[in-house]
């Protein structure tokens, strides 16, 4: 199991890419939840990665949540993608993957926030 990380890079003007690596759990959840909300006082969109997380909670889950119903409101959002295997079944027994909220690449996670390329 790869060590819990978040990786951070500007993708656009008011976008941020935010990489999470390893288990996204209760123990961790806190430091995502901070990076998120931090994020989205500065009402900059997120794209947030999920390709290098192999675990999620519904700890993990609140808080992608959270962070989107709050970046909504103050004129940004988050984007989730590249979710696979056991993390894709959690977003999917969620309803996540059925509401505009998780994309199967950053192309269209960018797209949802109408940036193309990149």
């Amino acid at each position: 199991m790869e060590e819990f990380a978040l990786r951070e890079r500007e993708v656009a003007p008011d976008m941020r890419e935010v990489q999470v690596s390893g288990e996204l759990d209760m123990a961790v959840a806190d430091r995502l939840a901070e990076r998120l909300e931090q994020l989205g006082r500065e009402s900059v969109a997120v794209l947030l990665s999920l390709e290098d997380c192999e675990f999620i909670d519904s700890t993990g889950i609140a808080v992608i949540v959270h962070a989107h119903q709050e970046a909504s409101q103050n004129g940004g959002g988050v984007a989730v993608y590249g979710a696979d295997n056991q993390v894709a079944r959690v977003l999917a027994l969620t309803g996540l993957d059925e509401n505009g909220l998780v994309f199967e690449s950053a192309a269209r996670a960018r797209a949802a926030f109408g940036v193309v390329g990149s």
